[in-house]
């Protein structure tokens, strides 16, 4: 079996798209997955499941998630070995845990895809693409920088979370 971490975007957030952890770990459960955690009320999931293929396994989440709730919901999968080298491979090892977050994207970026956004706007944030990641360094945090919109180009489904909510994510998919 494999360990997965699921990241459901635009769960519990403003008030919108209520979803209680609980229907989340009994919906997770029905799906085949097994020692089902969450982390937080923004949907965040760490389970076992034999799927073969992760982007089958998102969908039927998804479609489930939507059955479940009358929204859609998209869900980005990583397997634990892909979160740990989220963590191994951070661009901005230096810089307080606070100012960083990642934003997770559901499928490759195609090439080329972050060359029209002139970083020089946004300073003093910063970004760098690695894989299907974009590491945000945010000086002053999420609420004050126009720099995720300006990076929202992806075609597919994409979700950002803090360092500290990867960190966990990543100590809950090693056990």
């Amino acid at each position: 079996m494999t360990t997965y971490v699921a990241l459901l975007r635009g769960i519990n957030v403003g008030g919108r798209h209520r979803l209680a952890m609980a229907d989340l770990r009994e919906l997770c459960t029905d799906a085949g997955c097994e020692g089902v955690t969450t982390y937080i009320q923004s949907g965040n999931v760490v389970f076992r499941h034999r799927a073969r293929s992760p982007g089958k396994l998102a969908a039927d989440l998804a479609a489930r998630l939507e059955a479940m709730t009358g929204f859609t919901v998209a869900v980005v999968l990583r397997t634990a070995t892909q979160m740990a080298a989220v963590v191994d491979d951070n661009p901005f090892p230096r810089v307080p845990p606070t100012e960083l977050h990642v934003t997770f994207l559901s499928s490759d970026a195609p090439p080329g895809a972050l060359d029209g956004v002139d970083p020089a706007p946004f300073a003093p944030d910063r970004f760098v693409l690695h894989g299907r990641q974009i590491y945000l360094h945010l000086p002053h945090g999420m609420a004050r920088t126009k720099l995720p919109q300006a990076l929202d180009v992806f075609p597919t489904p994409v979700t950002t979370r803090n360092w500290k909510t990867v960190l966990k994510l990543v100590e809950l998919s090693s056990g």
